[in-house]
């Protein structure tokens, strides 16, 4: 019995450094293998093909932020379907909502409002919001979100810095120091070290905290 317990201590510290373990210019494919676990997302308005496109996108987000994975699978966001809305997708803070368009579920701009979910879900504002601004030329007493222009929101520029590292090939006013700060808070590279073997996560055991 013994044995047992310091097996299983084991294998949770070495998931907690596989987590911390932070990774340069590797493929998101190379960095987290989500297996067997469920994206455990609640959808509304969504069904068939369009369900199908935004789990794939959430599960190929959770592997591309390695050092949020565990937050974000025990804390998925709501996905809600609204047909009528301008723009193309938005996140709803104080619900975790992202709210798309069914027949507009481009990977960047979800990966965009999915990067606004990483922030106020597992504190990004905190960890990283001081180098941000810092590297983005923005006063460090400006505000996190809606203060001014959405345009220079340091939210907004976290953001774009996510969808950057995920992929995306506009740089949208981010600069090299703030695109860096962030892919080490996502665990993906920067001035750290490579990780070294691949972080699997597969059925969660027990029933994960979820944020209130």
């Amino acid at each position: 019995m013994r044995a047992v317990r310091t097996s299983i201590t084991v294998l949770v510290a070495l998931l907690v450094v596989g987590l911390a373990l932070p990774a340069v210019a590797r493929p998101t494919s190379d960095l987290v293998q989500v297996t067997a676990w469920s994206p455990a997302l609640e959808m509304r308005g969504l069904e068939g093909s369009a369900a199908e496109s935004v789990e794939g996108l959430w599960s190929e987000f959770v592997a591309g932020a390695p050092a949020q994975a565990a937050c974000l699978l025990a804390n998925p966001p709501r996905i809600e379907a609204k047909w009528d809305m301008a723009p193309r997708a938005a996140y709803a803070p104080d619900t975790a909502t992202l709210f798309v368009r069914p027949n507009d579920l481009s990977r960047l701009v979800v990966f965009h409002e999915l990067a606004h979910h990483l922030d106020f879900t597992c504190g990004a504002a905190d960890a990283v919001g001081g180098d941000l601004r810092a590297a983005q030329g923005i006063a460090a007493s400006k505000p996190w979100w809606k203060h001014g222009s959405p345009v220079t929101w340091p939210a907004e520029y976290l953001a774009n810095a996510v969808a950057i590292a995920l992929g995306e090939n506009r740089r949208h006013g981010v600069t090299g120091e703030a695109g860096e700060a962030v892919e080490i808070r996502m665990g993906r590279g920067g001035a750290a070290e490579e990780a070294t073997g691949v972080l699997t996560l597969d059925h969660p055991g027990p029933e994960l905290p979820r944020l209130t």
